[in-house]
């Protein structure tokens, strides 16, 4: 048993050193980063505002950290929506799955301002870290795409 507990233990030293070498941009540039317009229309409610007052009443009765983590469902939610009407599959499969990257960065980010675990913190850099590059690929991807 002690082998596993040592292994798990290197593998997520190794994760963090590796997330800490490869860190190069704040997860605020990236997470602001709005859609491109082959991602479907911005100015089209995709959800957000029906499911915004929901979000407010649960929030409302949670402790703070978790307020903050449930707040991250909606721009999340609605952005995702819209890359749903991108015009063709893989593009709207891409233009869904950078705000729900950026939105897990998102959470990660109010994980290392709660958490109170090392190893959350930890796990919540990493995911950060992974992330913006997952999506700096993607919106590599897009742009690659034919101007239409």
């Amino acid at each position: 048993m002690d082998v596993v507990k040592w292994g798990a233990a290197g593998v997520l030293a190794v994760a963090f050193v590796g997330a800490l070498l490869v860190r190069d941009q704040p997860a605020e540039a990236i997470a602001v980063l709005p859609l491109p317009p082959v991602c479907g229309d911005a100015m089209a409610d995709h959800g957000g505002s029906s499911m915004q007052g929901h979000i407010d009443m649960m929030a409302a009765g949670a402790d703070p950290g978790r307020a903050a983590l449930i707040q991250t469902m909606e721009p999340m939610h609605s952005d995702m929506m819209r890359g749903m009407t991108a015009e063709d599959f893989q593009t709207a499969f891409v233009c869904s799955m950078i705000p729900h990257h950026q939105g897990a960065v998102e959470m990660a980010k109010v994980a290392q301002q709660y958490a109170t675990d090392p190893w959350i913190k930890m796990f919540a850099q990493e995911i950060i870290t992974t992330q913006q590059v997952e999506i700096r690929e993607m919106q590599a991807w897009l742009a690659r795409l034919p101007a239409k």
